[in-house]
This record gives structure tokens, C-alpha cells and sequence, in this order.
């Protein structure tokens, strides 16, 4: 999706602009000694305070249980495990990712779940609410599909139709016809509501759906919801779309980037992008990495450039992340 505009963006803790710090070199033994003493006496007096001003780079949470079927999905014997489950590798991965972003400005929310550990590994900006772009035609999907399986509106053949092409191809007619019919910002309000997304928002216009507000890391809480608690036919339409992706879109955009990438493209991808709002660029890949679909990952970025640098950003970030769980 391209819209030129100039206009003042939703207010957003952002950190745009900052310059990475630079790795010290290292000390020589009397310095250290000294540094030694000195960090011995900050703890005595401020020891309480430290947790809150030493954060990783990268955090991991534990997400909650899946949110309640909409309809009763086709019952799945459950899987005896041989040996305990090893330790999520999505800490390093997120961690290798964000070490990628290195031009000036970018503001890039790296996120990975991984489902069969329940482990969310989460860079500095995954909480960063940017311009959805076309991802918010997966949020539109979900809604009117979860309320076509809750028998509150009808979904029509025709209406899947419209689901597939905004999904696959990215197709914005076909985008317009079901925000204005199944009811626009109320169906992301809906969705934030029901998945409890933390950064999600309606977009000020109501016509510009592209302009809904949300983050890295409650796409990846959107991806679960598909996954996981979709009636199965609604769950197969999305996958199947979201995996019949074309590397080129509707509107003629290259979106060959990120996941969708010939040597690292995922099983089922929805990929996004804007222009110019604030003189910037919004670029986002989400979707399911893995045939098994253990790794749900969101990778989404407001960068000052033109598209081709900001391709490059999100290719060597999705690099990063196959190279260590894939």
C-alpha cells in the first residue's frame, strides 16, 4: 500500500535517531581494579536500584494460555514428548537479529514466539506502535471471520474470495470492500479487545485502514490466535492465503523482502508497506517461519530511506533469525 501524505503520526515511545553506543575497549588491570572498587561501592548504596537501570537488550516473557476457540477446532491427540523440551533458542535469535540494525534511524520491533515452549523473545522496540501498513488486513480477516464462526454476521464465498486476495496479493480494492462493509475501525477495535493487544489502535481517519496502529509484538499475538484458537476451515483459509503469496503484489510492489525472500521465505508470510508518512518509509514481515510452525515472528520498521534500504534492513534481520532457529 502506497499513500503520499504528509501528517502528523500517532504519539509513540520512539527512539529514532539515537545512535547505537560504541562497545568500550578494554581496560588495562589497574583500571579495572579501580572500576572494581567503584562498583562495589554504587551497589552498596544503590544495589536496589539497579535491576531497573541494567535491562537486557533483548527480553523473554511467557505468554499466556491461548484465548478461548471460537468454535471447537478438530480435536488433535496430544503428542507424548520423549525428553523434556530444551531451552527456547529465540532469546539469541532476536538478540542476533537487533544486532543487524545498524543504520541510523531505524526503528525496527523484532518479535519471536515460540509456541512450543511458550517463550516471547522481544527486542527494545517490539512494543513500538507503527503504521500497519497491510497488516491490518489480517486483523480485518480475523475479525470478520472469528464473528462469521460465532454465527453474528454471514461470511459469504464471495467474502472469502475478498479475504484470500487481501491476504495473498495484498489486493487494496479488495481490502476496502471488506473494511467498508464488515465495519472498519470497529473490527480492529473487536480484535485488540478479544486477543488483549498491548500497542493496537484505530487510525484517526477512518478511511485509512493502513494507518491502524499496532506492534511487533501483538502481531505475533494475532499469528497465535490463527494458529491456534480460529475454527480450522477459518485457520485454512488464512494459512493457505497468507502461504499463496505472490513475490510480486497486486499493486505491482515487490514484496520479495524479509520472510518472503526466495532463500528465506517462511510457510505463511503477510507482508506490508507505506509511504511517506513523516518523510519515512513503513516496512513489516510477519508470519509463521517454519513448516512445523513453531516460530511465529514479527519483524516491522519506520525507517527514514527509500524502500531499497529498508528491504536490506529486514532481509539481514529474517537472515539472523533463520540462521539460528531454522
Amino acid at each position: 500500500m502506497t499513500r503520499a501524505r504528509v501528517g502528523r503520526r500517532a504519539d509513540r515511545s520512539r527512539r529514532r535517531g539515537l545512535p547505537r553506543p560504541a562497545r568500550t575497549p578494554g581496560f588495562s588491570w589497574s583500571r579495572r581494579a579501580l572500576l572494581g572498587a567503584t562498583l562495589l561501592a554504587v551497589l552498596a548504596v544503590a544495589g536496589p536500584l539497579l535491576p531497573g537501570l541494567l535491562d537486557a537488550p533483548v527480553r523473554t516473557e511467557q505468554v499466556a494460555p491461548a484465548p478461548t476457540p471460537v468454535a471447537t477446532p478438530t480435536p488433535v491427540p496430544p503428542r507424548t514428548p520423549v525428553v523434556p523440551p530444551e531451552p527456547s533458542p529465540v532469546q539469541a535469535a532476536v538478540a542476533a537479529a537487533d544486532a543487524t540494525v545498524t543504520r541510523r534511524g531505524a526503528d525496527v520491533g523484532i518479535a519471536v514466539l515460540d509456541r512450543t515452549t511458550g517463550a516471547l523473545a522481544l527486542n527494545d522496540e517490539a512494543d513500538d506502535a507503527m503504521n500497519s501498513a497491510s497488516l491490518s488486513k489480517l486483523l480485518t480477516a480475523v475479525d470478520l471471520l472469528d464473528r462469521g464462526a460465532d454465527g453474528r454476521v454471514t461470511v459469504s464465498p464471495q467474502d472469502r474470495r475478498l479475504i484470500r486476495a487481501a491476504l495473498g496479493p495484498s489486493d487494496d480494492p479488495a481490502m476496502n470492500a471488506l473494511w467498508t462493509r464488515f465495519g472498519g475501525r470497529s473490527g480492529i477495535t473487536r480484535v485488540a479487545e478479544r486477543l488483549d493487544l498491548q500497542d493496537t489502535e484505530v487510525p484517526a481517519d477512518p478511511s485509512q485502514w493502513g494507518e491502524v496502529q499496532l506492534s511487533a509484538r501483538d502481531m505475533t499475538t494475532v499469528l497465535r490466535h490463527v494458529l491456534e484458537t480460529m475454527a480450522p476451515a477459518d485457520r485454512d483459509l488464512v494459512l493457505g492465503a497468507m502461504a499463496a503469496a505472490p513475490d510480486t503484489a497486486s499493486d505491482g510492489f515487490d514484496q520479495a523482502f524479509g520472510l518472503l525472500a526466495p532463500d528465506r521465505r517462511g510457510v505463511a508470510v503477510k507482508q506490508g508497506w507505506l509511504c511517506c508518512l513523516q518523510s519515512s518509509v513503513d516496512l513489516h514481515s510477519a508470519g509463521v517461519l517454519d513448516p512445523e510452525g513453531r516460530f511465529l515472528v514479527a519483524v516491522l520498521s519506520n525507517q527514514p530511506f527509500g524502500y531499497a534500504a529498508a528491504r536490506t534492513v529486514l532481509d539481514d534481520a529474517v537472515g539472523a533469525l533463520r540462521d539460528v532457529l531454522v
